[in-house]
């Protein structure tokens, strides 16, 4: 297992917890902030997005676990931060999404001087391949923010936002060969922790099934695209679920 915890008050640093001996290993000293941690295959690098030490920019990052190398993807340029990740087994294949600091810092001073509900930067989707290496652009997105982002067989799951902390989330499918768009209606309203099934026929996802009342059976469900029907898989009982990682089913 693999997880982020802080060292000394002076920031977050990669961990791998041995679930037979019980071991744990630190396996970062140059980081400041690890947002996002995604498994590929068990011989296969981790992809985080993570901060440098004396940096702010969130950056798309390769951990290899036999070498305990960590290579930063384009990591000369301090404007553009990684927000989602997700790995696709079917095309060995990572997507990120991302955004600039200086559109963000725009769109931010823009709602300052109107007094208005911030409106997000471009985001841009990328296909990296894990094999060759080779970086393509899969979709842009005008002025409306990625919240979340999953992916499996040819399709990549949006969930997306027109305004910053501000209204409800929009979902949509993305052919990841040609960029075409396909809004979804869902019964749900969650913002985040929103996985495709392997199979791509439906969604694991964090949340309820009720649209009005969110903490009301609050856990994890599937929904399927085709009967449209929720199943609960897991519903707690007592205290919080923060988050959940889909792995396999």
């Amino acid at each position: 297992m693999y997880y982020s915890a802080d060292v000394d008050d002076k920031g977050d640093q990669l961990f791998s917890y041995d679930l037979n001996s019980k071991k744990i290993e630190q396996l970062s000293d140059n980081l400041f902030a690890i947002n996002r941690i995604v498994p590929t295959t068990p011989e296969g690098p981790l992809v985080l997005a993570a901060v440098k030490k004396g940096e702010r920019t969130l950056k798309t990052v390769f951990y290899n676990k036999s070498t305990h190398t960590m290579q930063f993807l384009h990591d000369e340029n301090q404007d553009m931060n990684t927000w989602s990740v997700s790995y696709n087994p079917s095309k060995s294949a990572t997507y990120i999404s991302q955004f600039s600091e200086n559109g963000r810092d725009k769109q931010r001073d823009i709602a300052t001087k109107k007094q208005a509900t911030m409106i997000p930067p471009d985001y841009r989707v990328t296909e990296f391949n894990n094999i060759t290496k080779q970086e393509r652009p899969v979709i842009t997105l005008k002025n409306e923010q990625i919240l979340s982002m999953s992916s499996s067989n040819d399709q990549l799951l949006l969930v997306t936002a027109r305004f910053i902390n501000h209204g409800n989330p929009e979902y949509s499918l993305v052919d990841i060969a040609t960029g075409k768009r396909t809004k979804l209606e869902l019964p749900i309203s969650s913002r985040s922790f929103i996985y495709m099934s392997p199979d791509g026929k439906g969604i694991y996802y964090l949340g309820s099934a009720s649209q009005k009342n969110q903490e009301e059976g609050r856990g994890v469900y599937y929904y399927d695209f085709t009967s449209k029907i929720q199943t609960p898989i897991f519903i707690q009982e007592e205290g919080f679920i923060n988050n959940f990682m889909l792995l396999n089913k």
